[in-house]
């Protein structure tokens, strides 16, 4: 049997790993990979800055399967990347004679297990994975990597052809395991981009910040960055202590040594405030908040029922948070409340305020989802913005320093990230309609949930005040808007009546999944040829809404063509798919039963099973 895996990041790796744990009992597997970085990929490709960090600890990071693996693969257990950090990785790099290995060695040797690794070091490890899971291979197995870009996959009678630009090859079975794509720009992106080069201006459109050029960003210039999330922090780090500038620690606070070498920043987002902190992690191996109204029993009931809206299902989420902050600080702030009896009476009451004043917790102490949603509706008046951002940071880096299993803030936004699989679980039995997988899920959770759990290392957050200070970075008090006028871009909010001219404009985010608009020449090709085709929602009110997503039948990732038929053979999984699955782009946690690991085994187990029943004809 032969099997082609295009793309080797991690989850390319994954699917390499389960095919090989599952192909033990087969006469011969021949495994192709195509990636152009090589293993590891484009995001984590190790010549990137060693500054840009994961935004997850290292030892909450995994390629492997555990215990804890709900599905049918065996469990080939290994070190997670902090294990792997402290056990493997110095002999790795000095054996592979890994490119800038000194700085590497070092990193490794400064790392605890509570630290954010460079997003380079994570590459490092996927290098060593790929050549592990080779060991694993029994002697009728075979895999070969091709650094180079697949541009078509063609169907045939009974296999797939795959081309490159220099290699030709047949498979039985294709896995497409595509990462974060660059997309054809329209509309405002467009228009900006248009303006850009008709005026010889700096637009940097979607994509990851260690692809922009950022050198051409002139010292002392107005920069305008639009965006607040994580992609933000990484060019904040690119513009700024990587031009020279540096932190010191002074009376407990973070202070900024500017270079000069750094442009006037001028930021901005929608909701006018940066993502939230990642909790400083005190939670081990597999711990995680176990839900009070979303049980699995609950869940079931539900399904059978199918009586629950996506309204009363987000109540219940919101539910689950209050419960995590609330139980977090009464051990904070009243140890002697008897928490076994707040847990039952929260429960049943669903959270009412009743319960809470009975516990004795202060009204000033409730949490409010207007605020916690919106948190700029604190802000009294335009002067007082600037104000309101240096004690919003302040205070988001001292909730998030208490942790996400001992500090109240922190661990309500961390159980979000345990809560993920409960959503899935209503979107995996079509729990929801077309109108609320749109309106709640799509417009609504998913930027709210990115907001307050998708965030920096808490460091990231000091250091953004630490810039305000030193006057390196202003940040809007409304939602930013630009416009292109007398030959400059125009940073304004509503709220804010003064203008911030600037020729270098960039775009602080990823591209979002939008596969109709990709410039990947595979998905231009598998569409044009009709192999894949695009999710849609059928709205009440008549209209098709396209969620960007290839669509791809749930429970085995293979590809639904545009007649609506199976591609068999034809798998698609992760950041592509995203629409019609849910956060596709999250790492493995160890000890989780985590959701990426479950899919690439359940494509190995398709790909067997089908290999098996052929076999016995």
């Amino acid at each position: 049997m032969k099997i082609a895996i295009v793309g080797g990041g991690p989850r390319g790796l994954s699917a390499l790993e389960r095919i090989i744990e599952w192909s033990r009992d087969e006469q011969v597997v021949q495994i192709t990979m195509f990636d152009p970085y090589g293993p590891g990929g484009k995001v984590w490709r190790i010549d990137q800055p060693l500054s840009l960090l994961m935004n997850s600890v290292v030892s909450h990071v995994t390629l492997f399967t555990d215990e804890t693996l709900s599905t049918n693969g065996p469990v080939a257990k290994g070190p997670n990347l902090y294990e792997w950090i402290k056990e493997e990785a110095i002999s790795f790099i000095r054996d592979k004679n890994i490119e800038n290995s000194t700085a590497f060695i070092e990193e490794c040797e400064q790392l605890g297990p509570n630290d954010h690794c460079s997003r380079a070091l994570y590459g490092v490890y996927q290098q060593w994975f790929y050549h592990h899971v080779q060991t694993r291979m029994t002697e009728q197995t075979s895999v070969k990597f091709f650094k180079d870009t697949v541009r078509a996959v063609r169907s045939e009678a009974d296999f797939f052809q795959v081309y490159t630009r220099a290699v030709e090859t047949t498979a039985d079975q294709v896995i497409l395991a595509l990462g974060h794509q660059e997309n054809e720009l329209t509309g405002e992106t467009k228009t900006l981009a248009a303006y850009a080069s008709e005026h010889r201006l700096y637009y940097s459109s979607p994509k990851n910040a260690a692809d922009a050029p950022t050198e051409a960003i002139k010292e002392g210039e107005p920069l305008i960055i639009r965006g607040l999330g994580l992609a933000f922090f990484d060019y904040l780090t690119l513009l700024t202590s990587d031009r020279g500038g540096f932190y010191e620690e002074k009376a407990g606070k973070l202070v900024y040594h500017p270079s000069g070498k750094e442009p006037k920043i001028i930021a901005g987002s929608r909701r006018g405030v940066p993502h939230h902190a990642r909790g400083l992690n005190q939670k081990g191996y597999g711990e995680e908040y176990q839900p009070r109204f979303l049980k699995e029993k609950s869940l079931n009931r539900f399904k059978r029922k199918n009586n629950l809206s996506a309204e009363q299902f987000f109540f219940l989420l919101k539910k689950e948070v209050e419960f995590a902050y609330y139980s977090t600080l009464l051990k904070e702030q009243y140890p002697h409340a008897n928490l076994k009896k707040f847990t039952e009476e929260f429960t049943r009451a669903k959270g009412a305020a009743a319960v809470l004043k009975k516990f004795g917790i202060k009204e000033e102490a409730y949490w409010d989802w207007t605020v916690v949603e919106q948190p700029k509706r604190l802000v009294k008046s335009e002067e007082s913005f600037q104000t309101f951002l240096l004690d919003y940071l302040s205070w988001d880096f001292e909730t998030a320093k208490k942790g996400n299993l001992f500090g109240p803030f922190a661990a309500a936004l961390d159980s979000l990230k345990d809560l993920r699989d409960e959503v899935r679980f209503m979107l995996d039995h079509d729990l929801f309609t077309d109108d609320e997988y749109k309106s709640w899920l799509l417009d609504w959770f998913t930027p709210l949930n990115a907001f307050l759990s998708i965030g920096p290392p808490l460091e990231r957050i000091a250091e953004l005040e630490a810039l305000i200070e030193a006057g390196v970075v202003t940040i809007l008090s409304d939602v930013m808007e630009i416009k292109a006028q007398n030959e400059k871009f125009i940073a304004f909010s509503q709220r804010q009546k003064k203008e911030y001219a600037a020729h270098f404009l960039i775009e602080a985010r990823l591209s979002s999944t939008t596969n109709q608009l990709s410039l990947n020449p595979l998905v231009q090709q598998l569409l044009n040829d009709e192999l894949a085709t695009i999710h849609q929602l059928r709205l009440a009110s008549g209209e098709v809404y396209q969620t960007g997503a290839l669509l791809v039948e749930r429970k085995t990732n293979q590809l639904i063509g545009k007649n609506g038929k199976m591609i068999a053979g034809l798998f698609c999984y992760g950041i592509p798919t995203e629409g019609v699955h849910w956060l596709t782009a999250a790492t493995a946690r160890p000890g989780t039963d985590p959701w990426n690991l479950r899919e690439a085994d359940l494509i190995a187990e398709t790909i067997f099973n089908h290999f098996d029943s052929l076999s016995k004809r």
